[in-house]
């Protein structure tokens, strides 16, 4: 069975010059979008090309939560432009993700459908974790090679990123609910600055910070280091107005902070000659410099250095690990499985079937032509379906489903969470339409398809009694016709020899036609 999971993930030849050695990232941050396209030259990453667009999604929230019109529709054409530049992209050569924005819209769902079509590929949803997850993996390749414990910051349009780590490894990590965007239309008015708006936005952050400064400080670190585009733009305006040599540092943020406010305003500023500063970085300017003011006060922090890498980056590191055998989300399942001590041996039983049967089906189901994996989504959710008893025995499934959606696993989207929920929380007992009803197509139909096998693998299974290690010799087939009508196949006498069994399956074939399948075994 590992065959069929290992050529879903079969790297491509890396003596191919074609376009196949190409990848993408897109970021579709709150203020910005960002692709970046580079090729994988003996393991290390060489951009090829890079775009940014200042879509600022985040402004476009009205009161309700929703994104407006204007917004929507110049995001959707920024992906179209971005789409351009992807065709004959391999599928599993592009990752992109949306961020603190999409994760709050509350019409995000109907702007992922639309965003899909105008990209040419999904778009997932990364959690606060997850983006800060990412963010270190970018900026840690684009450093030294040191054993020096390193604080790593990045300032989006909505959320504030921290993280703490030594090399390629994260140690700590910490998303806050506050963006240049989100604080600028807060505290200040157009590009306004005044001292009270300044001292309140920089104590309101430092508020929100607060609750982190103990574990940050806790940990400690050698360098700081900075890694946005708003870090970047406060960073040319300290050296090119001579406020500071190579590093930010407070005291020059803080003349920054007294520069803008004795002229008033931005544009004021500008005009007497502050120098430096890119009309793009303007509207958020006022709430970038407030968050970062409060970090160094809050965090005692002497300087930062800036970083060239960031999320982008993060995601091009990333899906190269996927390809070659390194992905990250496996390290997640086990994990969990560790922390809420599943039974590993069933897990492995289950798993072993559900992937069976789905080689011998998915051709007929077309289960192997979407961006997600289906073959790993299912040997996930095998191996976690008995989370839930951690909990309780009672309604166990429901406490499954509740702890792999809610929990932080690194490497996973809000999307494959749900996915796996979805399963989990149908892989007995009646079905439950809602969580597929709210999966994107094709997932909403898909996900059924790998459900059903998930439940036959887990009746089948449920003795507890089949030695793993002779499984590869049990002969136990699955056919199916006409799309829905299921056949089981066993050697002869064996369902005999297992009469719960057949009971179990006789039980199961009812609650299957509640979803129209039609199951028999023989």
């Amino acid at each position: 069975m590992q065959s069929l999971v290992d050529s879903t993930l079969s790297a491509p030849d890396k003596d191919d010059t074609s376009d196949a050695q190409l990848y993408a990232a897109i970021d579709l941050g709150s203020n910005s979008f960002h692709m970046i396209i580079a090729r994988d030259i003996d393991g290390q990453m060489q951009v090829v090309d890079k775009h940014k667009e200042m879509v600022r999604l985040r402004a476009g929230l009205d009161e309700n939560g929703y994104l407006d019109e204007v917004s929507f529709d110049g995001a959707i054409s920024c992906l179209e432009r971005f789409g351009q530049l992807l065709k004959g992209f391999p599928e599993e050569h592009v990752r992109a993700v949306g961020t603190n924005t999409l994760r709050n819209a509350r019409n995000s769902k109907e702007f992922l459908r639309q965003a899909k079509e105008a990209l040419g590929h999904e778009i997932q949803i990364i959690a606060g974790q997850e983006e800060a997850r990412l963010i270190y993996l970018g900026v840690s390749h684009g450093l030294p090679s040191s054993d020096e414990q390193r604080l790593v910051m990045d300032i989006g349009g909505g959320s504030t990123e921290y993280i703490i780590g030594v090399g390629f490894e994260q140690r700590h990590l910490t998303s806050t609910e506050m963006g240049c965007v989100s604080v600028t239309q807060r505290y200040f008015k157009g590009d306004e600055i005044t001292e009270r708006e300044m001292v309140n936005a920089i104590n309101a952050c430092r508020i929100i910070l607060r609750p982190h400064h103990m574990s940050l400080t806790r940990l400690g670190w050698n360098t700081a280091i900075g890694a946005s585009g708003t870090i970047k733009a406060i960073g040319t305006l300290l050296q090119e107005n001579g406020w500071s040599d190579d590093h930010i540092t407070l005291d020059g943020m803080l003349k920054l902070k007294s520069y803008l406010e004795t002229h008033g305003s931005i544009s004021q500023a500008i005009y007497a000659g502050l120098k430096g500063l890119k009309n793009e970085r303007v509207p958020v300017l006022a709430g970038g410099l407030a968050i970062l003011i409060a970090t160094f006060q809050e965090l005692s922090i002497d300087k930062m250095q800036v970083s060239a890498n960031a999320l982008r980056e993060g995601l091009i590191f990333d899906t190269l690990g996927r390809l070659y055998e390194a992905d990250v989300r496996e390290t997640s399942v086990t994990n969990m499985q560790n922390w809420l001590k599943i039974d590993t041996a069933q897990a492995q039983r289950v798993a072993y079937t559900a992937l069976s049967f789905f080689q011998e089906v998915h051709e007929k189901w077309k289960l192997d032509k979407d961006s997600y994996n289906y073959p790993k989504l299912l040997k996930w959710a095998a191996q976690l379906h008995e989370a839930g008893m951690a909990i309780s025995y009672k309604r166990y499934r429901h406490h499954s489903a509740y702890l792999i959606e809610n929990s932080e696993m690194a490497g996973f989207t809000q999307q494959e969470k749900s996915m796996l929920a979805a399963m989990m929380l149908n892989h007995r007992g009646k079905f439950a339409r809602e969580p597929f009803e709210a999966l994107t197509a094709p997932h909403n139909e898909s996900l059924v398809y790998l459900t059903v096998l998930l439940r036959l693998a887990v009746r089948i299974h449920r003795g507890r009694d089949m030695d793993v290690s002779n499984m590869e010799t049990s002969n136990i087939r699955l056919q199916i016709e006409n799309g829905t009508d299921l056949k089981l196949f066993f050697e002869a006498g064996w369902l005999a020899e297992h009469p719960l069994t057949q009971l179990d399956l006789e039980i199961e074939a009812e609650r299957l036609k509640a979803m129209n399948f039609n199951l028999t075994f023989e």
